[in-house]
C-alpha cells in the first residue's frame, strides 16, 4: 500500500520536473514541501468523501423503527 502511494506521488511530482530542474536547493525544498502539503490535503479530502459515500450506502435500507420493536 505504501509503495503504491509513493509511486503515485512520484508520478504526480514528475509533472513538475521542468520547473524543478530550474530551481536552486532552497526553492526546491520549499516547492516540494508546499506541493506535498497540497497533495496530502487533496488525498485526505477524497478519502473523507469516499468514506461518507460508503456510510450513506450502508445506511440505505435500514429501518430503525423495525429494529427497535
Amino acid at each position: 500500500m505504501i509503495f503504491q502511494a509513493c509511486e503515485q506521488l512520484n508520478a504526480w511530482i514528475a509533472g513538475f520536473q521542468a520547473i524543478l530542474n530550474r530551481m536552486n536547493v532552497y526553492n526546491l525544498k520549499w516547492f516540494l514541501h508546499a506541493m506535498l502539503f497540497i497533495h496530502t490535503q487533496q488525498v485526505l479530502r477524497k478519502q473523507k468523501k469516499k468514506d461518507r459515500m460508503e456510510d450513506d450506502e450502508d445506511d440505505e435500507g435500514i429501518n430503525v423503527e423495525e429494529e427497535e420493536e
